[in-house]
């Protein structure tokens, strides 16, 4: 049974909205405003990104930006005033905040100057090559954020409990073990019922078990029960119940963590990530990037050595 979701001490108490008026942002103020209704004090945020203007202003024709800037507080606060309203709306009183820095840098300093425990992104539910792409805010967001980050398309599917039903993916890994543990408070302080899910992918394996003779049938027996012993072992160093169901599945792994999730009526979807720094955060090849853009539930992407 789902623990008592009007809880004073919900999973996330405090949980930063950064709000820009588009589509994306009103879908993750719609996520978050399930979270407000079951205890969580939301932040909202709009970012006032000044950069350009001072830079014209500084630049050898210069000229008072005074007025540009009041404009652009002047369209931040209705912003704010536009997204508490929903809050209002929904008997939620939030705290309000303007950034005056870069996009991704401002959410970051928000989220730790509030002591926000979670930041709830929206992306654009793009198809064809576009969805290849995550937006400039988000990826660093979730590059750099030491606190989880949710994240929800545009067309994605919200239930108004947003942890009943998790899918969490597991592997033999520190960011698998992060999200582990969080799906593990996720079943303790809001009642989830959580099923974990490891992906393996046995195609180049039998290549090469054929050409020296291994029997393949084997192989794939062999590899299940390896993989499934590590599940098990990930599940107690996170502290899940013994009782945690656990899918093995086949396949490219965000494309059967989602099927998984489908199976399973999943509302959320945790996945750990590994934060890389440099050229190689520019590629979109991680599973919590490939699940955050092809998810049909919200997906909770944990960092490394996030608090218990």
């Amino acid at each position: 049974m789902l623990a008592d979701m009007t809880s004073a001490t919900p999973p996330f108490p405090r949980v930063l909205v950064p709000y820009d008026g588009s589509e994306p942002a009103r879908a993750a103020l719609t996520l978050a405003l399930a979270l407000g209704k079951s205890g969580a004090t939301l932040v909202l945020t709009t970012i006032v990104d000044e950069t350009a203007v001072i830079a014209d202003a500084t630049s050898t024709v210069a000229y008072d930006p005074t007025t540009i800037l009041e404009e652009l507080d002047t369209a931040g606060q209705a912003l704010l005033d536009e997204a508490a309203a929903a809050c209002s709306k929904a008997g939620i009183v939030p705290v309000t905040a303007t950034a005056r820095d870069t996009p991704v840098a401002g959410i970051l300093a928000g989220a730790h100057a509030h002591a926000c425990n979670l930041i709830v992104m929206g992306t654009h539910a793009r198809t064809g090559v576009e969805r290849l792409f995550l937006g400039s805010t988000t990826v660093g967001v979730l590059r750099s954020s030491r606190v989880p980050v949710l994240t929800v398309r545009t067309v994605d599917r919200i239930d108004p409990v947003v942890f009943a039903r998790v899918v969490v993916a597991v592997d033999d890994s520190d960011p698998s073990d992060a999200a582990a543990a969080l799906a593990a408070k996720l079943a303790r302080e809001a009642g989830a019922i959580v099923t974990a899910v490891s992906v393996v992918d046995p195609r180049p394996l039998y290549a090469s078990a054929s050409d020296i003779g291994f029997d393949v049938g084997e192989l794939e027996r062999e590899l299940g029960t390896e993989t499934e012993a590590s599940m098990h072992a990930a599940i107690a160093r996170a502290g899940l119940p013994d009782s945690t169901a656990v899918v093995v599945a086949e396949g490219a792994p965000p494309d059967a963590v989602i099927a998984t999730a489908d199976e399973r009526n999943a509302t959320l979807i945790v996945c750990g990530t590994h934060g890389r720094r440099g050229v190689r955060r520019l590629l979109l090849g991680s599973l919590a990037e490939h699940l955050v853009r092809t998810s049909d539930v919200p997906v909770l992407v944990v960092p490394v050595n996030v608090p218990a």
